[in-house]
């Protein structure tokens, strides 16, 4: 029974990250209905394993249920946006506002690796490498306030916005925008000044708002 119940989280995680994946690039669009009986032919599984997957996508608050319509890609109004950004400018300044100094050598070295490794998928074009290396950078980032407690609630926050922030990746001016200001950021830390710091994340998270704002809000 542990077995299969083992096999059975393992199938649902699967198509979790199948479908996040193609929720984050655009692959389906906001308010897109997805069809269980679809899912079910693609994956060659289960109606509840695909239910499980979906209830699992709507825990992470990128995908909605609709009264009499079923699950679809969340959409985010423009005053969502605003309050879920409201957070995230909350939590990112504060916590780069507490980043430990000195720097610890160590943690320093695994920074400078995950922004180079950021740097490398921007360079490649990989859309999803660049969604994977920027996650664990800003995740070993925010490591550095030493508060697992602050990290889990930016990471918390980031993944409610997947479904906003992501939709700009295909944009290779933005790729390499965030490319840049993530070697700032690392220059910021090196030379201790946590202000600039905080300024930079703040500024890093308002191109891809703008990107969803502008192309969805203003004709949803």
């Amino acid at each position: 029974m542990a077995r299969h119940g083992t096999m059975t989280k393992a199938a649902v995680s699967e198509i979790v990250s199948v479908l996040e994946q193609d929720i984050i690039f655009g692959r389906f669009l906001p308010k897109q209905r997805l069809y269980e009986d679809e899912f079910i032919v693609r994956f060659s599984t289960k109606r509840h394993i695909v239910r499980a997957a979906i209830h699992e996508l709507e825990r992470q608050g990128i995908v909605e249920r609709q009264p009499n319509r079923g699950a679809a890609v969340r959409y985010f109004s423009r005053t969502e946006v605003a309050a879920l950004y409201e957070l995230r400018v909350i939590l990112h300044e504060a916590a780069a506002r507490r980043i430990r100094l000195p720097v610890d050598p160590d943690w320093f070295g695994e920074l400078k690796a995950a922004r180079d490794a950021h740097a490398e998928a921007v360079a490649s074009r990989d859309l999803g490498l660049v969604f994977q290396t920027n996650t664990l950078f800003h995740r070993k980032l925010f490591e550095g306030t030493g508060n697992h407690y602050l990290s889990e609630a930016i990471e918390t926050s980031n993944a409610k916005t997947h479904g906003i922030r992501s939709h700009g990746l295909g944009m290779p001016s933005l790729l390499d925008k965030a490319k840049a200001e993530h070697f700032a950021m690392v220059d910021a830390v090196k030379s201790g000044d946590l202000e600039k710091l905080a300024r930079l994340c703040i500024d890093h998270m308002q191109p891809a708002r703008a990107f969803y704002e502008e192309k969805y809000c203003s004709v949803m």
